[in-house]
C-alpha cells in the first residue's frame, strides 16, 4: 500500500523565527438575506416601512474566481488535478470546485490533529510539539500529537463528529500507527477533501471546536508555518499584512519523495486569511499530479491563493502572476 511510502516525506524548515500573534476580534457571522423578489425600493414608503432597516444580500465574490482557476489550470499547470473550497467567514458565502474529490492529505491535517490533541489533552501537553509541527512540519512530533488526541482511531472520530469532515480519514502514520476504523477509500493513503478542510477551519474560526484559550493558541501556532515559498505557498503573492497574519498549514509530496511520482506530486494549502476590508476567509487549495511540480504546480497554487484574496479583499489592483 502506498501509505508506507510516506516515510520518505521531504521536510522543509521555515527560515523565519516564530512570532506571537493575537488574532483580531472575530466578526459576527452574517448570513445573506433572502431575495425579497424585487430590486426596486418603494418610491414613497408609508409609516409601516419608513423606520424598517432592510439588509441587502451580500454580493457573491467567490464563485467567479474559483471558476477562473478551474478553467485555467490545464494551461498554467498541465496535469494538475485540483480541489478548491473557500468560505468568506464574514458573510458566510461558500464556493467550491471539485471540492468533494478526495486528495492525499500529506501534512496539512497536522493542524487538525493538533486541534484534536488540545481538545483531548490540553494546551500544555501539546506545546512542546507545536514548534516542530508548524515551523518544520515534523512527522515525529505530529505522531505525538496523534497520541495526545487518543490515537489514530480517535482522530477519525474527531474528523467526523467534531470537525465536520465527513469524507476524510487517517489510515496510518509514522511509528507503526494504524487506524482500524478507517473507510480506507484511497488504497491506504490518508485523505481529505477541500470541502472538509474548510469546514474544519470554519468551526475553528467560530470557536465551536475548542474553548477560547485553545482556539487562540492554535491560531497563533498556525502563524508559525512558513510565510512564503516552500511550505508557505498560501502567502507568497499576498500583501505583507495578510502574509504575516495568515493561519495555515501546507502539505506536500513532491517528485521523488515517495518512490512513485505518478501517485503523488501533491501540494496542499489550508488556512484562514485576513483582509484589509474587514473580511476573513477559510480556504483549501489541493493540487496533485502536475507535470512540473516545482516550476508550474507550486506557482499555480500561489496564484490560486492570490486570486481568491483579490476577490475577497476587493483589491482589483493586486497582481497574481496574471
Amino acid at each position: 500500500m502506498r501509505h508506507a511510502l510516506l516515510s520518505l516525506l521531504v521536510l522543509a524548515a521555515c527560515d523565519d523565527a516564530p512570532e506571537t500573534f493575537d488574532p483580531p476580534a472575530r466578526p459576527t457571522l452574517v448570513t445573506p438575506a433572502e431575495d425579497a423578489g424585487t430590486d426596486a425600493a418603494p418610491s414613497s414608503p408609508d409609516a409601516s416601512t419608513a423606520d424598517a432597516t432592510v439588509d441587502a444580500p451580500a454580493p457573491k465574490v467567490l464563485e467567479v474566481p474559483l471558476l477562473l482557476l478551474a478553467g485555467e489550470v490545464a494551461t498554467k499547470s498541465p496535469g494538475t488535478e485540483l480541489g478548491i473550497a473557500a468560505r468568506d467567514l464574514t458573510t458566510g458565502e461558500y464556493a467550491g470546485v471539485h471540492d468533494t474529490v478526495r486528495h492525499v492529505s500529506a501534512s496539512s491535517p497536522k493542524a487538525i490533529w493538533v486541534a484534536a490533541a488540545i481538545d483531548a489533552s490540553g494546551i500544555s501537553a501539546v506545546t512542546p510539539y507545536a514548534q516542530p509541527i508548524f515551523a518544520n512540519s515534523d512527522n515525529t512530533a505530529a505522531g505525538s500529537a496523534i497520541d495526545l488526541a487518543g490515537g489514530m482511531n480517535a482522530i477519525n472520530v474527531y474528523y467526523a463528529s467534531q470537525a465536520g469532515m465527513t469524507d476524510s480519514t487517517v489510515v496510518s502514520w509514522y511509528g507503526g500507527r494504524n487506524a482500524t476504523n478507517s473507510p480506507n477509500k484511497m488504497d491506504g493513503d490518508n485523505y481529505f477533501t477541500a470541502k472538509d478542510a474548510v469546514e474544519f477551519l470554519t468551526r475553528l474560526d467560530r470557536g465551536t471546536l475548542l474553548d477560547a484559550a485553545g482556539t487562540k493558541q492554535l491560531e497563533e501556532w498556525m502563524t508559525w508555518s512558513p510565510r512564503k515559498g516552500f511550505g508557505g505557498w498560501l502567502g507568497t503573492l499576498l500583501p505583507d499584512a495578510a502574509r504575516a497574519s495568515m493561519m495555515h498549514k501546507g502539505g506536500w509530496l513532491p517528485p521523488g519523495c515517495c518512490g512513485d511520482d505518478s501517485a503523488y506530486n501533491t501540494l496542499n494549502e489550508i488556512g484562514v486569511v485576513l483582509t484589509p476590508n474587514g473580511h476573513r476567509y477559510a480556504v483549501a487549495i489541493l493540487a496533485r499530479g502536475g507535470d512540473d511540480w516545482y516550476g508550474k504546480q507550486a506557482p499555480w497554487v500561489e496564484r490560486a491563493s492570490c486570486v481568491i484574496y483579490r476577490a475577497v479583499s476587493a483589491d482589483a489592483a493586486r497582481m497574481c502572476n496574471d
